[in-house]
């Protein structure tokens, strides 16, 4: 008969993360994580080496791995616990996985995110956005939305209660006419910025 240690410590079982993107068709890809296959494939070689673990201990996530785990949030909002299931990974490794995603995409921000400096970039900009409609004399499209947020500290809950009644930040956002942003930021303050000053 096996003797019973109480406090010995079971040993970790990993279930293995399937590559949920390799069955999609790219239109699956693009509602599920708002990436076409090529973006993906353009994502994981501009970001890939940075997000490479130093070891394979613990059957530590590929590059090709922890990118859609992110996505999978970034597009859609779930729940960490959710996400997990989804990849059959732990909580604990999506939330470390989505951190770390999202810290090396915010170290580049400076190389990609930029507003039109020089009168050649803004005459191009709005050449091809009036290419796109017609639109004579524009070099930038903005929006804004809501982001959804946990529920701040009480002495500064109210700052961040929106119309609809839950807790947000608001985002705005300015793009090129290829799509790309060019300057985002919350509440007044500039998140991503290259350029000269917009005013907001």
């Amino acid at each position: 008969m096996a003797a019973f240690i109480p406090n010995a410590r079971r040993p970790r079982q990993f279930r293995r993360v399937s590559r949920q993107t390799d069955d999609l068709y790219n239109e699956e890809l693009r509602r599920h994580y708002r990436f076409g296959s090529e973006n993906l494939d353009r994502l994981e070689d501009l970001i890939g080496d940075r997000l490479q673990h130093g070891t394979n201990r613990n059957f530590s996530l590929t590059a090709r791995q922890q990118i859609p785990i992110a996505l999978r949030l970034f597009a859609s909002g779930f729940f960490l616990q959710l996400i997990g299931d989804i990849f059959g990974v732990d909580i604990a490794t999506v939330s470390r996985t989505i951190t770390r995603v999202t810290d090396v995409l915010f170290s580049l921000k400076d190389e990609y995110i930029r507003f039109s400096t020089t009168d050649d970039e803004r005459r191009t900009v709005q050449q091809g956005f009036y290419k796109i409609r017609h639109f004579p004399g524009v070099f930038g499209c903005i929006d804004g939305t809501h982001v959804r947020i946990i529920s701040p500290p009480k002495d500064q809950e109210a700052a961040y209660i929106n119309r609809k009644q839950y807790h947000s930040i608001d985002v705005q956002a300015t793009c090129n006419y290829r799509g790309m942003y060019t300057v985002v930021s919350h509440n007044g303050c500039l998140l991503f910025y290259k350029g000269f000053p917009m005013g907001f």
